[in-house]
């Protein structure tokens, strides 16, 4: 067998694996059906059976058939626009996932992982639009110094596994803070993090040059301006405080799109000893579990007093009984009563 086509047949194995084992709620969207109908016209293609990889794609119309036989639609559902639109949806939930392409392939002693595109090629009737599988080659730093752990083999209910599963995009407003480079932004990330002790000083002593009377209309425009600053801070980026303490903090839901009930936000610290700086760059990361009880997704949830602020895993179907702690170090987790 020739090296591309084993690399085919590799990326396909990767994709299958994924497959099994990814349990978001958005399994059932009908975007996936694109993911599912390139994989299998892929694996059942003459042309890869004869090793022939640069000519494994397919038609809009074998795609939108093989969509229809997924979905169990009738004839005429999905038109080349339709698919269209499913694929790009597609597409930005696979960068999103593609930490577990490379988690799944690393475990397995894989080097590739699936890649879908979509191009034109000349056809009978001008540009026909052609969508295929191809695949591309992983480093094994790819991961840094995420664990590399697989989904929960789970020995009893008490205990278990959480895993990355996404890397997800946000929103316009908050893509900010996706893969930022503290060592790159240092001082920003430091003004903007003591800013509320920098306004609260800064009313402070505007409130000791007023009490000799000196600019006193300014000096309460300037104390009410630090007050309302200090507490919008507080409401919209309290989070950011919660991760330079604790190393990691979960995302408030305006951040995050329809799509997404959970996120964190997580500093990756340099090696001990290193003598860079302790932080190394801030990341935005999605946390989940297989509920060993009931077998339901477990996302993370950010508790109040009873659990001191801690993020605490909860079980889709039962979050009052199945409950777990959270490390992100090792990524395990017990069943809290």
């Amino acid at each position: 067998m020739c090296d591309k086509t084993q690399a085919m047949y590799d990326a396909i194995k990767v994709a299958e694996t994924f497959w099994d084992k990814y349990d978001n709620e958005n399994k059932s969207n009908l975007f996936w059906n694109v993911f599912l109908a390139i994989i299998e016209l892929t694996k059942d293609s003459p042309e890869l059976a004869a090793e022939k990889v640069n000519e494994c794609y397919f038609s809009t119309a074998e795609m939108c058939k093989k969509f229809e036989e997924l979905a169990d639609k009738k004839e005429g559902f999905v038109d080349s626009s339709r698919l269209s639109k499913e694929y790009r949806t597609l597409g930005k939930h696979l960068e999103a996932v593609e930490v577990r392409f490379i988690t799944i392939a690393i475990e397995s002693g894989i080097r590739f992982i699936p890649v879908f595109t979509k191009d034109k090629n000349s056809g009978g009737q001008g540009k026909q639009t052609n969508y295929r599988l191809s695949y591309k080659e992983i480093e094994t730093n790819n991961l840094e110094s995420q664990p590399l752990v697989d989904e929960p083999k789970i020995q009893n209910t008490n205990e278990i596994k959480y895993y990355v599963e996404s890397t997800p995009k946000l929103l316009f407003w908050s893509n900010w803070l996706q893969n930022l480079n503290v060592e790159k932004y240092r001082y920003p990330i430091i003004l903007f993090t003591a800013s509320p002790i920098i306004a609260g000083l800064g009313a402070i002593v505007m409130f000791w040059i007023m009490v000799y009377g000196i600019g006193i209309s300014f000096g309460w425009t300037i104390i009410g301006a630090s007050a309302i600053y200090i507490t919008l801070f507080m409401m919209l980026f309290r989070y950011f405080i919660t991760a330079i303490e604790n190393n990691i903090a979960l995302l408030p839901d305006w951040m995050l799109p329809l799509n997404l009930t959970s996120a964190v936000l997580q500093y990756e610290l340099n090696e001990p000893g290193s003598k860079k700086l302790r932080l190394k760059k801030l990341s935005v990361k999605v946390y989940s579990a297989k509920c060993p009880i009931c077998g339901h997704r477990i996302i993370l949830k950010s508790k109040g007093l009873p659990f001191n602020k801690r993020l605490v895993g909860e079980c889709d179907l039962n979050p009052m009984e199945h409950r777990y702690s959270f490390d992100f170090t090792n990524l395990q987790g017990k069943k809290i009563t």
